[in-house]
């Protein structure tokens, strides 16, 4: 819990208190006086130097029997500040008894930060439920600190936005009123992305209902700030003395500016004809769901080129010769290489597939891609971070298992981890037991229990289609490996809740697109889906990426993503790395009763 480390102390009163019965007791025995020590843990405290402050107060808890409670209670805190929460639990654990009826504020605090710090804000709720809401500022604020951010991580936004809107009376300076409010922003976005209600009953004070009401527009601020504009200006006529209108709306404000300056001419490279057209149309058709998005009378002039048609090379530079102010594509590996020679830094290029590694890329060139490799090492360090260090690999053969099986391996090698074994299958085949049995060491012996290795605590199925994801889970479950994680990347999920039963369990990555049902990202599937309602939804991601390109045209044009901060977009949230390479953070889904369900 970093964030807790840059508020007030709650305990310091206390500490004072303290201080102040040891300075009188130090008249008479001068040489015993830990006023050095105390200090000493408060300057630690200070300097953001928590776990040394923790142990300064525990020192100070077992030299100080009277006031042993007191400092054992900071030392927890201090704990906590540092996110060594076992530390925090043990220190807590020694605080006798009588703190409840001695110092009840106190520990009453210290209690719900553990409980906060261990995702449990139902028991920091239960903690704080136990005192009364208390009257000194550093503690007040403290109390509703927490008080706002459990509601919150318990799905009741309601009561978290009246928490943190009481807890702005005792914040004494304008740069905490700004952190807290910004917060408040931040977690109601949150809130709204993962479609909690937030409703209001009638009569609700005016501060709370504008920031309940602001959460969808921060959302679609976010992810869909071409549309954003009319939204905010409804807002700010109904809530025109609001305290969020000060300084929280204007970076998110200044984000839309940047989100919405195009150039005069954008230029679209594409294959809309021939082996590619299918990729290419669904690209084409998310690209211009984005483009009408925005008002009419602030849109760029597109051009769209089919370099299936004519050569890439002569789509581009009939582009620029048209008065392209910025190019998006081509598509394939092969056209993005091919314009590489012919841009010299003249007009900003998105790419829409990555150069080779050995290929650099000119100045003003970025490289934009739905990349399996990513996924795949996102699911590694997933996969670790969930506690599985060695796991078994299913594959296919061919290119695209390889590079997914590779990729997968290498990161999570890197992140301490191993594959144990790696089984490989063959596209279109249906029986795939003796892969598992193989990867996951299945022993059936009639008239025995089932058995399997017991060293692989994970099953990475990089299935390469939904309907052959469907096919693997149901066999691992046949072969009594239900107690075993499985994990796979977004090409093993296809929205169809019936069929999706079969893949009950399953961990992925991926593009809110697919997975968040969020009111903007469901408006703008719906906007895509009406204008084109004959094509099939097996197009989708690409929908979105095309959607995400148009987006990203006046962000790199202006100073790019590592400026303006990350970008939430329909594929993921969007950030570029020092290659110009536009990477992606994908949302994390388990599959429950045949839905997607965010984790």
């Amino acid at each position: 819990m970093a964030a807790a480390s840059s508020r007030p102390r709650a305990a310091l009163l206390v500490l004072l208190a303290a201080a102040t019965l040891i300075c009188a007791c130090s008249l008479l025995k001068p040489e015993e006086t830990p006023i050095d020590k105390q200090e000493n843990a408060l300057r630690l405290t200070k300097e953001g130097k928590h776990s040394e402050a923790a142990q300064a107060y525990a020192e100070l808890a077992s030299e100080n029997p009277a006031e042993h409670d007191n400092y054992q209670l900071l030392s927890a805190e201090q704990y906590v500040a540092a996110n060594n929460v076992p530390a925090a639990k043990q220190a807590y654990a020694a605080v006798s008894a009588d703190a409840r009826i001695k110092l009840p504020v106190a520990r009453a605090l210290v209690a719900a930060e553990i409980a906060y710090a261990e995702n449990d804000g139902a028991r920091a709720i239960h903690e704080l439920d136990t005192i009364g809401a208390p009257t000194a500022p550093d503690q007040a604020q403290n109390y509703w600190w927490i008080r706002g951010r459990s509601a919150f991580m318990t799905g009741h936004p309601l009561e978290g936005t009246r928490a943190l809107v009481e807890r702005e009376h005792f914040l004494a300076d304008a740069a905490a009123l700004r952190s807290n409010r910004d917060e408040l922003f931040n977690r109601l976005k949150a809130a709204a992305e993962h479609g909690q209600s937030l409703k209001y009953p009638p009569k609700t004070d005016a501060v709370v209902a504008g920031w309940l009401d602001l959460g969808p527009i921060a959302v679609e601020m976010a992810r869909n700030p071409l549309h954003a504009s009319t939204a905010l200006n409804n807002w700010r006529r109904q809530y025109p003395n609001h305290p969020a209108n000060e300084s929280t709306l204007s970076t998110a404000q200044a984000q839309v500016q940047i989100a919405t300056e195009f150039p005069n001419q954008v230029a679209l490279l594409l294959p809309l004809s021939g082996r590619g057209e299918a990729i290419g149309v669904a690209v084409r058709d998310g690209f211009i769901a984005a483009y009408l998005q925005q008002d009419a009378a602030s849109r760029p002039q597109l051009k769209v080129y089919d370099v299936a048609a004519e050569s890439v090379a002569s789509a581009y530079n009939k582009a620029v010769a048209d008065g392209a102010g910025f190019i998006v594509g081509p598509l394939t590996k092969e056209d993005v290489a091919a314009i590489v020679p012919l841009s010299h830094g003249q007009v900003p290029v998105l790419a829409l597939n990555f150069l080779g590694d050995n290929l650099p890329a000119p100045r003003d060139f970025y490289q934009f891609a739905l990349l399996p490799e990513d996924e795949a090492r996102m699911v590694a360090k997933r996969v670790v971070a969930d506690g599985h260090m060695n796991g078994v690999v299913i594959a296919p053969t061919g290119e695209w298992g390889t590079r997914v099986t590779a990729a997968f391996t290498e990161e999570l090698k890197q992140l301490g981890g191993s594959v144990l074994d790696t089984q490989h299958f063959e596209p279109g085949q249906v029986d795939f037991s003796d892969a598992i049995k193989t990867a996951m060491q299945v022993h059936n012996v009639k008239g025995e229990p089932v058995t399997h290795r017991t060293d692989a605590t994970f099953i990475f199925v990089a299935a390469g289609s939904a309907s052959t994801a469907r096919l693997i889970l149901p066999q691992l479950k046949f072969h009594y490996l239900d107690d075993v994680p499985v994990y796979s990347t977004s090409e093993s999920f296809e929205p169809d809740n019936a069929a999706n039963s079969d893949i009950d369990g399953m961990y992925f990555p991926d593009m809110p697109w697919m997975v968040t049902n969020d009111p903007v990202t469901t408006q703008i599937r719906d906007a895509v889906r009406q204008a084109w309602p004959s094509r099939t939804a097996r197009r989708d991601r690409l929908y979105a990426f095309g959607f995400d390109a148009y987006r990203l045209v006046p962000v790199l044009r202006s100073k790019g993503p590592r400026d303006s901060g990350d970008i939430l977009g329909v594929t993921g949230k969007l950030h570029l790395d020092a290659g110009n390479h536009v990477r992606r953070d994908l949302e994390w889904a388990q599959i429950k009763g045949g839905y997607p369900n965010a984790l």
